[in-house]
């Protein structure tokens, strides 16, 4: 892609002339977009440019940012420095990981702590994360959100419920006696599923019930950490943490 045709999604630039990535957050609260926010606060050493994209007008599902940037019509999504673009939420905080200078890694720091980290990410997301979005989808406040640009499954809406409460009671009991899902410090499962269920309490409140005392807990930690208040809101412009 030529830095001409990218418009007002193109290349982001230093000073010296030198391209920088360029984050395409959201403008609402949105699941997706928190997940990438909080661990970039919380795992410092980078520096991006940042562009809001209108959730609320379907800016995302609609030319140019279709065409330019994402045509499945997702945010976020990272445009690197070389212009390729990544998507999905855990390929971006990897990335972030990866090349974060300085702090300790929210992946693992070493491999044992790597495949633990992926372990628990994937178990979160598969059996909280993605049926806790799918019982929204089937709602009529999804219905008029999406305006036909997604496949809704009403049907399933109780099914997706049964699914998240047994994950949810699941991940009660492996809490118990530890501070967060990877151990002492809050990983990529963490903010993963956090970011989730911060984003889907008003719609899903039967996802964080107090009977579930040990995820309950778990919950309050990450609410109350420094870097939460700051993920509540989009990055704008030159972002440097």
């Amino acid at each position: 892609m030529s830095a001409g045709r990218l418009s007002c999604y193109g290349y982001a630039s230093h000073g010296r002339g030198l391209p920088i990535m360029i984050l395409y957050d959201a403008d609402v609260p949105s699941p997706n977009a928190i997940v990438p926010r909080l661990f970039a606060h919380e795992r410092g050493g980078l520096q991006f440019e940042a562009q809001t994209i209108a959730l609320s007008t379907l800016e995302n599902r609609s030319k140019p940012y279709v065409t330019e940037v994402n045509a499945r019509g997702e945010v976020p999504a990272l445009r690197l420095d070389d212009g390729r673009i990544l998507t999905e939420v855990t390929a971006i905080c990897e990335y972030f990981d990866e090349i974060a200078t300085g702090g300790r890694s929210l992946i693992g720091e070493d491999a044992e702590e790597r495949a633990l980290t992926r372990m628990w990410t994937r178990r979160v997301d598969l059996e909280i994360a993605e049926p806790v979005v799918a019982w929204w989808r089937g709602s009529e406040a999804a219905e008029d959100f999406y305006r036909g640009n997604r496949v809704l499954s009403p049907a399933g809406q109780r099914d997706n419920r049964l699914v998240a409460d047994r994950g949810l009671n699941q991940l009660d009991d492996d809490l118990d006696g530890q501070e967060f899902i990877g151990g002492d410090r809050p990983m990529l499962a963490d903010i993963l599923l956090f970011g989730f269920l911060v984003t889907m309490a008003p719609s899903a409140p039967w996802a964080n019930v107090p009977s579930r005392k040990a995820v309950s807990a778990w919950f309050e930690r990450m609410e109350a950490r420094p870097s939460t208040a700051k993920a509540m809101g989009s990055f704008k412009g030159s972002v440097s943490l």
